[in-house]
């Protein structure tokens, strides 16, 4: 303060140097968010991600969804069940999100991101740090009244959603917004998850003329599934399903299995003089048990590679057992990849030696 002055003297009054005021209201608004919920926080990092060469028909309707929607259906539901690969497709999404578009993402996860209740107030403070304009708003409407950042959803959803991007018209048709949500099944209340689903329906069929798009993947939970079943919702979204049993998805996990396992053969010189390894039968054997299922293909992987064994041909050995006993004693069902990948992970847990 005061930079460059001299020989002069004050006394009383009360100065407030506001060259920190902007950083210190991001850094509260900071405290509201789902701490480490962006697609690039080093609280995920690694992410998931694709397998290079794999997902790619469903990564570009994605991507398409994004550049072409207009007017109608600008919320996608990406569904599909555990361990298919949803997370993996949204990281890649967020990766490639074209030049231009203002977006924020939120990856909800049961491993410390689950407050639902949080989600747009992290919205509004991922699309505070890339826009100027509704850094501004935001920044007015939250000095005015400091609780909205402890309102409930809907109340949050109209100061921070609908006020700058309906009301206010801050944002000609030119610019264009995204909403990212992963895991929303992970959000810790049923009740929020419906929540949301219910103000985003509803937004984007009142003001289908907004410029955000949404984009939500979540598990086909009874309680999901029934929402997007009610007719009055169809006009709001457009379905992606990823399902296990797709000739795309048993291609693209047959594909990872492929480079992958060639990738720990190369690593190792025994395995590097073997002209062919794992036989076809082998690797027959194992794309099968997989069928779709990346979760199933990728534990398999991460347990024949894994260097603290340091023995990818026993390793190989024990996850053929594994496929061949099958379920163990009080699985549901006798099929399936989802069956077997706990068939697997029963197996590698039986080796783990007691302490």
């Amino acid at each position: 303060m005061f930079n460059g002055s001299h020989h002069f003297t004050l006394e009383g009054g009360t100065f407030i140097d506001n060259s920190t005021t902007a950083d210190n209201f991001m850094e509260k608004l900071l405290q509201h968010t789902i701490i480490g919920a962006e697609f690039d926080s080093s609280d995920r990092d690694p992410p998931p991600r694709c397998h290079p060469g794999t997902r790619l028909a469903i990564l570009q309707r994605c991507l398409e969804f994004i550049i072409q929607c207009h007017n109608e259906g600008k919320l996608r539901w990406v569904v599909g069940p555990a361990g298919v690969g949803k997370s993996a497709v949204m990281q890649i999404v967020a990766e490639k999100v074209p030049d231009g578009v203002i977006f924020a993402s939120v990856f909800l996860s049961v491993n410390g991101r689950q407050d639902g209740a949080k989600t747009i107030v992290t919205v509004a403070y991922q699309f505070a740090v890339k826009c100027e304009p509704y850094h501004h708003f935001i920044r007015h409407e939250i000095t005015k009244d400091p609780s909205l950042v402890r309102k409930t959803l809907s109340v949050q959803f109209q100061k921070f959603i609908i006020e700058p991007f309906v009301n206010r018209r801050l944002f000609d048709p030119s610019h264009q917004f995204l909403v990212l949500i992963d895991g929303l099944d992970e959000c810790d209340n049923p009740r929020i998850q419906q929540e949301l689903l219910g103000l985003i329906s509803n937004f984007c069929i009142s003001y289908p003329t907004s410029p955000i798009a949404w984009i939500v993947a979540s598990r086909p939970e009874p309680h999901i599934t029934s929402f997007f079943a009610d007719v009055n919702i169809a006009p709001a979204y457009t379905k992606e399903e990823m399902v296990i049993d797709s000739e795309e998805a048993y291609e693209d996990v047959q594909r990872y299995l492929r480079n992958e396992l060639k990738s720990i053969q190369l690593a190792y010189p025994t395995l590097q003089r073997k002209r062919q390894w794992p036989s076809e039968h082998e690797f027959t054997q194992i794309a099968t048990a997989a069928a779709g299922l990346f979760a199933y293909a990728s534990t398999v992987i991460r347990y024949i590679g894994d260097p603290y064994y340091g023995d990818p041909a026993s390793q190989l050995e024990e996850v053929l057992a594994a496929i061949a006993a099958g379920p163990m004693d009080g699985a549901l069902g006798t099929n399936g990849p989802l069956v077997q990948l706990d068939a697997l992970y029963k197996r590698i847990l039986s080796k783990i030696p007691d302490k």
